[in-house]
């Protein structure tokens, strides 16, 4: 993770919005912000399903094509990482308002969220740069996870044998569910449920996480010069899911997936606190104990 100062940060000229759709206090949220943009004389792109909603549909663009200088989000993890799996590379920064279940990576919650943009717009704030997870199939690449690269037996409930290597040299198999290969701030999320360690932002590094293992099998934490690989054994086919969105089947010709660290990352817009704050908060407190 690298936090960078106000000094380096450009103006907004174009604005991005994604909103949960299912939400009514989304759209409300949504319709606000945009009403206020484009009082600041802002360029404003909103994803289709949500322009639909908000009936602002001149102002429709895909995530793929949502060029912009700042995106918004309003809703939980699951909506960030979405946009982040989308939205072109080099990606703009992303302001995340929080109106999902446990938002750890957002910043504020919603009735902060006028006042959040205000404080964008006046260059009131740092950002909180994150590496992203590239993954290759037979030379395919698929799309760059925040969070992490999940490989699964295409059989529910069957047992994935598969072999890690590092670098090209073969350094363990594994009997398990599912392997996840997770990012720092993917460390946070299914690889933590599953027994893995945390992430500090400034290790620069990912962790190899096995999901309910047959037999005792550790996570690994790989430096993130290296260049690991996941090659099946038994089953032959597997199913890959990236941030918990993107899916792809891999098939007995090209039964590899090889991930590394991309040339991409996400960055996030912080006003206060730290990544120690949103873990105590949101992750390692459950019941609203305060630390």
């Amino acid at each position: 993770m690298l936090v960078v100062a106000l000094e380096e940060i450009e103006l907004f000229n174009a604005v991005g919005l994604v909103a949960r759709v299912d939400r009514k206090a989304a759209l409300k949220l949504a319709t606000k912000l945009v009403t206020h943009l484009e009082a600041k004389g802002l360029s404003i792109f909103l994803e289709p399903k949500l322009a639909k909603h908000i009936n602002k549909t001149e102002a429709a663009m895909p995530l793929k094509k949502m060029k912009t200088d700042l995106i918004v989000t309003i809703g939980g993890d699951g909506t960030i990482l979405r946009t982040c799996l989308r939205i072109p590379k080099p990606e703009p920064p992303i302001l995340a308002i929080n109106m999902g279940v446990r938002g750890f990576l957002a910043e504020v919650n919603p009735k902060e969220g006028l006042n959040a943009v205000n404080m964008c717009l006046e260059g009131k704030f740092t950002l909180e740069r994150y590496m992203k997870l590239a993954s290759f199939i037979a030379g395919t690449r698929l799309p760059d996870g925040l969070n992490e690269v999940f490989i699964t037996s295409h059989t529910p409930a069957k047992l994935l044998y598969a072999r890690i290597w590092k670098d090209g040299e073969a350094v363990a198999e594994c009997r398990a569910d599912g392997v996840v290969v997770a990012s720092q701030a993917g460390s946070t999320g299914y690889s933590l449920s599953g027994g893995g360690p945390v992430l500090d932002p400034e290790v620069d590094a990912f962790v190899l996480t096995p999901i309910c293992p047959l037999t005792v099998f550790h996570p690994i934490v790989f430096s993130a010069k290296s260049t690991v690989s996941i090659e099946l054994l038994k089953p032959k086919r597997a199913v890959v899911v990236i941030d918990g969105d993107y899916q792809m089947n891999m098939e007995p010709k090209n039964p590899r997936i090889t991930i590394k660290k991309s040339e991409y990352e996400s960055s996030f817009v912080r006003f206060e606190g730290n990544f120690y704050h949103r873990l105590k908060g949101r992750l390692l407190f459950s019941r609203g104990e305060k630390f």
